[in-house]
């Protein structure tokens, strides 16, 4: 079968190649063999290639940190998924391969109305979402976050499960002619450009209690997150796609008394909190529901080209076909 694997770290095209692997056994007892679908290319994966992520894997490795795909056969003793079963793959599981083994307690059986392109997209940027609002603040109906990188899939999910607690919120976008997309996409209350200063949007901002501010970007993103939370606030980072260090002020720091904490969705008090979320998030991947926006999708055998395109920027699925 068909893998897409490491096979030299640095340059994040020509480190991957499409191989051929050995296929999987039969499902043993609490086992089930699932067909992969669809499997994102996450900027988390080309940090693995890069070399820059806490996984090195010896090439050459199977890549690939979620996906979805179709239950084939199951083991002894299962009753929870069946054949048929569309289910969310687990998470860092090397998705980018045609077919693999999982526990049947790991996989997250998709309803029927679940968009599979959004489902094999929930388990990072879903659940992080769900746990960056749960886990750092007791936010509380009224209360706003603010969060930077508002176009991304992540953004999509911050916007959409805050208005499910009654959270009022505020993203900040890298370009202007982004602010009308977000807002009609995502519902994002407050949308204002990156690079614009914070103070000419003080009406729009009037009482807003900004107890959580999330940080994807890094850079000079960081400083203007922090002015917009209230005092005694907590900026929660994630990601730093900018790759620029925080800049910070640091009046805003002593004076606000503001709390930063640090946020990784594989640390093992994380991880074990996404199946559970998951089970909540797969009722909103229906056609009414959450979105996360698409760049294209790419056969297996155009994995190079799907790479190329994703380092660009733009989210890329790679399909398995049937």
């Amino acid at each position: 079968m068909k893998a897409v694997q490491l096979v030299a770290y640095g340059d994040a095209v020509e480190g991957v190649e499409v191989r051929e692997i050995a296929e999987p056994d039969a499902p043993g007892a609490g086992e089930v063999l699932v067909a992969t679908k669809y499997a994102p290319i996450n900027f988390n994966d080309l940090m693995v290639v890069w070399g820059v992520y806490p996984w090195k894997p010896e090439p050459p490795e199977t890549l690939g940190n979620e996906g979805m795909g179709t239950v084939v056969s199951v083991g002894a003793g299962v009753t929870a998924v069946k054949p048929g079963d569309r289910v969310v793959l687990p998470l860092f599981s090397r998705t980018w391969r045609e077919r693999q083994l999982a526990r049947a307690e790991d996989l997250i059986v998709l309803p029927p109305e679940a968009d599979a392109q959004q489902a094999a997209m929930v388990a990072i940027n879903g659940a992080t979402a769900a746990m960056l609002l749960d886990s750092f603040v007791d936010l509380q109906p009224g209360d706003a976050v603010a969060y930077n990188a508002a176009t991304s899939g992540l953004g999509r999910w911050v916007a959409a499960l805050a208005r499910r607690r009654g959270l009022k919120t505020i993203g900040l976008v890298r370009r202007a002619e982004d602010v009308e997309t977000v807002r009609a996409s995502s519902g994002c209350e407050i949308v204002i450009p990156d690079g614009e200063e914070i103070g000419g949007y003080a009406q729009q901002l009037a009482g807003a209690s900004v107890r959580l501010a999330l940080d994807g970007v890094g850079g000079a993103s960081v400083d203007r997150l922090l002015k917009l939370l209230t005092e005694r606030g907590t900026i929660v980072v994630y990601g730093a796609a900018s790759g620029k260090p925080m800049e910070v002020s640091a009046g805003t720091l002593i004076f606000k008394r503001v709390k930063v904490e640090g946020f990784y969705e594989g640390h093992p008090d994380r991880a074990v909190r996404v199946g559970p979320i998951l089970h909540d998030l797969v009722r909103l991947l229906g056609p009414d529901g959450v979105k996360q926006p698409i760049a294209a999708v790419y056969p297996v055998p155009q994995a190079k080209e799907a790479v190329a395109h994703a380092v660009k920027g733009g989210k890329v699925l790679l399909s398995f076909g049937a």
